[in-house]
């Protein structure tokens, strides 16, 4: 990462975390970094790929594909059990930002690009098992299912949890994975 990338990342995490992301304007977090407003448009193209880059690099656990690359196994049951609960403790971690990203963003940048990147890496890991013969799901439909079933969960979570009065959710993310496990994973 250049220097000047790094300075209007952090400016704009600092404002960002003390106003909240409609109530800062770019001109003001280029002031912040002594970067004139040009340089941070011609870096982020927009305010909303500057949120998400700053969630990519500024997250509470950090990029959630550096940290989960490092936790898998290589046993494919492990490693699925891994990647459902690494994503929702992610969610679940960095709330504030989630919460700006459904509520706050209005442009046309992308959203939620930590959460595209790992849909991507864990397509690479599933198509990789299929090519070694230990998994028999479609790797888009299965990585997109794991992340799809996640986000589901913790959106009903934050914003209905009554939908859970009588059903636990970590047994529903456990009998999710459980069922991955049985679809798809040659014994």
């Amino acid at each position: 990462m250049k220097a000047t990338e790094k300075q209007i990342l952090l400016a704009a995490t600092k404002l960002f975390s003390e106003s909240g992301y409609a109530s800062v304007s770019t001109k003001k977090i280029s002031e912040q970094a002594g970067v004139s407003e040009l340089t941070l448009f011609r870096i982020f193209k927009s305010k909303s790929n500057l949120l998400q880059a700053v969630i990519r690099h500024f997250a509470y656990e950090g990029n959630i594909v550096e940290k989960v690359s490092k936790d898998l196994t290589g046993d494919i049951k492990k490693d699925i059990q891994i990647f459902t609960n690494t994503y929702y403790l992610f969610l679940e971690h960095n709330i504030k930002m989630y919460l700006i990203q459904i509520r706050e963003i209005d442009e046309e940048g992308l959203r939620f690009t930590n959460s595209i990147d790992y849909t991507n890496f864990m397509k690479d890991y599933f198509a990789k098992k299929v090519e070694e013969g230990q998994f028999l799901g479609d790797p888009n439909l299965v990585a997109t299912s794991i992340v799809s079933m996640m986000m589901g969960i913790f959106t009903f979570k934050v914003h209905a949890e009554s939908i859970y009065e009588n059903v636990d959710y970590k047994t529903l993310i456990d009998a999710f994975v459980n069922d991955l496990i049985k679809l798809y994973v040659v014994s």
